[in-house]
């Protein structure tokens, strides 16, 4: 074999390890494709690739042909795919490299004016403010749905422009009666299981519109990064 071949064939290996962990079935001697797809994100949506990399690897490894020479050849480009793939379920996307880090996260305070941080909302296309105390910890969330629940919260209602985020804070704290919840995550959290709190509909009809991440997974910890949906639909599309 050439270097190219024996690299695949260890890829394939290590390939092989890690998908049959997935599927709880690490003394197989089969790729347990099938099962693992139902366990792990990566191998259900590179399911056809990764069949497909398995039978390259069967007529490497048993060929048919009479011929000395190879029936196929592994090139460079193919062996990276390969590699990515296996770097994938190696080193799975975690809460603590999604969505925006603090530092560049565009917040709210409780004396910011409404009018203020509904223009920031308008202008920069956002649709979550995180509301953040003295000491970075979340106490609400700034968004349209904050301000319509404020307006039904009584008969008669005006909003100003120079009103403070303060006065509308019922309606924005978190657990508000709203169609959005949010979550609290540690860093190490992987990124299937903040797809499946994305994906879930709560109490008929409320879905999880943000995820923050903390040190610990607590919601009286500084906040460390914000996740949207979009950062995972993202990080899903190029897997």
């Amino acid at each position: 074999m050439d270097t190219s071949t024996t690299r695949f064939i260890r890829i394939f290996e290590a390939l092989k390890t890690e998908i049959n962990k997935a599927a709880r079935a690490e003394d197989s001697e089969r790729l347990e494709l099938d099962r693992a797809a139902k366990a792990t994100g990566v191998v259900y949506r590179n399911l056809q690739r990764l069949r497909y990399i398995r039978d390259i690897r069967n007529l490497l490894q048993h060929p048919q042909h009479k011929s000395t020479q190879p029936a196929v050849s592994i090139t460079e480009s193919f062996l990276a795919e390969v590699e990515d793939l296996l770097n994938q379920l190696q080193n799975p996307p975690r809460a603590g490299t999604l969505g925006v880090p603090r530092g560049q996260l565009s917040v709210a305070s409780p004396d910011d004016k409404i009018g203020d941080l509904a223009g920031k909302i308008l202008r920069d296309g956002f649709s979550h403010l995180p509301i953040l105390d003295e000491d970075d910890r979340v106490i609400g969330v700034f968004n349209e749905a904050a301000v319509f629940a404020h307006l039904w919260a009584e008969d008669i209602t005006l909003i100003g422009r120079d009103m403070t985020v303060s006065e509308l804070m019922e309606s924005c704290r978190l657990g508000a009666n709203h169609t959005e919840t949010f979550d609290f995550v540690a860093p190490r959290t992987p990124q299937e299981n903040i797809a499946k709190m994305f994906s879930t509909v709560r109490n008929n009809k409320t879905r999880v519109g943000a995820v923050f991440v903390t040190a610990s997974g607590n919601r009286h910890e500084p906040l460390q990064r914000m996740i949207t949906p979009w950062d995972v639909l993202a990080k899903f599309r190029h897997s």
